[in-house]
């Protein structure tokens, strides 16, 4: 290569991912507005109540030294190292927690997602490139990616951020099919952990199955051309699912476990499919739609005839957005109904909806092959005048302007393809596509990009220390402090977050609190934190408001909207009121009647009618200690009964009285109780889960990746001119 086309290379580089980088500004034009005027927005929904809240607690564990498997200060408790969401094992988290302390800003939280999208553009370069696609072809795809109807839908979720890397996988598939390298294989590896650590299990889904279609295509098609290549591909392949599996499976089979114990165990085919498009809804995917994110804009409809022409992918495209198409309908074709029955996977995902997901990488590669043949057609733009190019460029700005998306899109790439006739490779004309691109999507884009100006909620704590609350007991916080208090300070905190993954033991008791607060003191909450949810106002909660709660129970009112609850039991304590019910509801029935009381009921008996007892003694313990993974305390117990620890049951806690192992089993419908013989005793827990052996999968993984970047660093430098 010349010093003249080095220099070309670089120009067009850097266009393209000047292009990634303006895209994202006007996708985020709110954010980037905002902060030059010095009035920082901050995103709704699941960024502020989620993902900042788990950023802080992994951070706060990397910066002690650990990576925890449990989280106590959150829903009662729950198995941290099982919710995918968490996302404890990217290395984005660890980097924002290098940078960001043991507590991030919640700036931090929102770079995640300006983040997810302009990695997607960057990938989606790489992909392309990689198909051997001119630099306009591949930063116009690459503009589509970033602007598909998945991301715009999604937008600010973990779902965003995870399909941002299925170019990343795409581009890694072409490598091992194209060099067939151990490296190759590892990468392919690496990119499917990548996808995986974001923490969504629905875009690993989309994005991993979209990239098993496009593995068979261009395997096929490579192998028919290349039989000797089959050999190798196949090794090269078979080490990138071997790593997969490690990569993988340290957040697959714990999420698969908790799904087990979560509200999302037993979905019916109509339960799923209640999230399909209806058939009028269709009309978006030609025309833009408020509210309805299908709409792909369209340049890659008036260019798929000249893609459909070339290379056998953009067929490829056109089918599997179809499919996509035809798979979001749910129900409302038969096509869902075949692949809820015979597909392995699509039985575990709600929301059909969200199969638009393969449109993005679909709309790309019909968009980006299309600019690659228009040097075909050029010659025919040369006769076209400049009075024609002026009335092109008035009617492509009249039809904007009237919401004419179809002919603005027509004419404004008439316009800028006679502008750059000569130049259609270049990447000057990549940036003018990729900026048609994104005036054509966002046409539909809400104004203010789900960001919300004001205070950030959450972020005054002081209502916390002034009362004392969470101070070696549990309170409960609906919107009083927000954006799970508890997980952010160390704190025990009842309500928490009410993601899709919910033990469905938990989320029976928050469904009960309206009707039965005695269910408050029962599981040790001392404070009720209440107040308006930044979006919802009062419509979110589930004990019953100030008022009620104080008519209800013995309570103190400490502030407007902060209640302390004064017959609280301790987070442990013996008892000897036992009794066995048949199951998990029949506990929790009887709880409610009964609370709050110092009782441990436990499950596979009889199903006896419980009584009211009377007064029942019940000892608290002493000396708690809690960890992370692991709490301790001494009790004393006058006779032979059980130990109930206010903390959720879940499989994979080990406990032992004195040094010997003890059983463990859940009571009143939610927590945990281990039966202790007269005496004084200490007591320990410790959170052991099989399932979390498969970090030590992880661990290799990431060791024969290493050991192969080494190698092939090695190899190039002894090979080296």
């Amino acid at each position: 290569m010349s010093d003249f086309e080095r220099a070309r290379e670089r120009r067009d580089r850097a266009f393209a991912v000047l292009a990634v980088l303006l895209v994202a500004l006007g996708l985020f034009w709110p954010m980037a507005q905002g902060l030059v005027q010095g009035q920082p927005r901050f995103f709704e929904w699941d960024v502020p109540e989620q993902y900042w809240p788990d950023l802080i607690y992994l951070c706060g564990s990397l910066h002690e030294g650990e990576l925890p498997l449990w989280n106590p200060y959150d829903r009662a408790g729950y198995p941290y190292f099982a919710d995918p969401q968490a996302a404890p094992y990217h290395p984005m988290n660890w980097a924002l927690c290098g940078v960001g302390g043991p507590a991030p800003h919640w700036g931090f939280a929102q770079l995640r997602v300006v983040l997810g999208f302009v990695l997607a553009g960057l990938f989606g370069l790489a992909w392309l490139r990689r198909l051997a696609l001119p630099w306009s072809a591949a930063t116009a795809g690459a503009a589509m990616l970033m602007c598909a109807p998945f991301m715009r839908h999604n937008w600010e979720l973990n779902l965003t951020l995870a399909f941002a890397f299925a170019p990343l996988l795409l581009y890694a598939i072409e490598r091992a099919l194209q060099e067939r390298r151990a490296i190759d294989g590892a990468l392919l590896g690496f990119s499917l952990g990548l996808l995986a650590w974001v923490g969504s299990p629905p875009a690993l889904w989309q994005a991993s199955s979209f990239g098993a279609l496009y593995l068979l295509v261009r395997g096929v098609t490579i192998v028919r051309a290349e039989p000797a290549a089959r050999l190798p591909l196949l090794r090269t392949l078979g080490l990138g699912a071997a790593l997969g599996v490690g990569f993988v499976g340290v957040v697959f089979v714990p999420g698969l476990e908790l799904a087990a114990h979560s509200v999302q165990s037993g979905r019916a085919l109509s339960d799923i499919a209640s999230g399909g498009l209806e058939l009028a809804q269709l009309d978006a995917l030609v025309w833009p739609q408020p509210g309805n994110h299908l709409f792909v804009g369209w340049l890659p409809w008036l260019l798929a005839p000249l893609a459909l022409g070339g290379r056998a992918l953009p067929r490829f495209a056109l089918v599997t957005a179809a499919l996509a198409v035809a798979l979001a309908l749910g129900t409302n074709t038969p096509l869902f109904e075949l692949a809820f029955e015979w597909v392995p996977g699509v039985a575990l995902f709600r929301l059909p909806h969200r199969y638009e997901a393969w449109l993005g990488p679909a709309a790309a590669l019909l968009l980006a092959g299309g600019v690659a043949r228009l040097e075909y057609v050029a010659w025919r733009a040369r006769r076209v005048g400049r009075g024609a190019l002026i009335v092109a460029a008035l009617g492509a700005g009249v039809a904007l302007a009237e919401g004419l998306a179809p002919v603005a899109a027509a004419l404004g790439l008439a316009v800028l393809f006679r502008l750059f006739v000569a130049h259609t490779e270049r990447g000057a004309f990549g940036l003018a596509l990729a900026l048609l691109v994104f005036v054509e999507t966002s046409a539909t884009l809400p104004p203010e990009r789900h960001t919300r100006a004001g205070a950030h909620p959450g972020t005054d704590l002081a209502l916390l220390e002034t009362h004392d609350v969470g101070r070696g007991a549990r309170y409960v916080d609906e919107f009083g402090v927000s954006c799970r208090s508890g997980t952010r300070t160390g704190r025990r905190e009842l309500r928490g977050y009410q993601d899709p993954l919910l033990l469905r033991s938990f989320e029976r008791v928050m469904a009960h609190l309206r009707d039965a607060p005695g269910l408050l003191p029962q599981f040790g909450v001392t404070h009720a934190l209440q107040g308006p949810h930044f979006l919802h106002g009062w419509d979110r909660h589930f004990a019953p408001p100030p008022d009620e709660l104080r008519a209800a129970l013995r309570t103190t009112s400490l502030a407007p909207h902060v209640t302390r609850v004064e017959d609280a039991l301790p987070l442990a304590y013996w008892t000897s009121a036992m009794g066995r019910v048949r199951d998990r509801a029949s506990a929790l029935e009887v709880v409610r009647t009964l609370a709050p009381a110092p009782v441990a009921v436990l499950e596979e008996g009889d199903d006896a009618t419980w009584t009211r007892p009377g007064v029942v003694e019940h000892v608290p313990a002493t000396d708690w200690r809690s960890e992370r993974d692991a709490l301790s305390f001494r009790v004393d117990a006058p006779e032979p009964g059980w130990v109930v620890v206010n903390e959720a049951y879940y499989p994979g806690w080990v406990a032992e009285v004195d040094g010997r192992p003890a059983p463990i089993e859940r009571a009143n419908g939610l927590v945990r109780a281990l039966p202790v013989p007269a005496g004084t005793h200490a007591v320990t827990m410790r959170f052991e889960p099989p399932a979390a052996r498969w970090r030590w999968g992880l661990l290799l993984s990431w060791c024969v990746l290493l050991g192969l970047l080494v190698r092939q660093v090695v190899i190039r430098r002894r090979t080296r001119p």
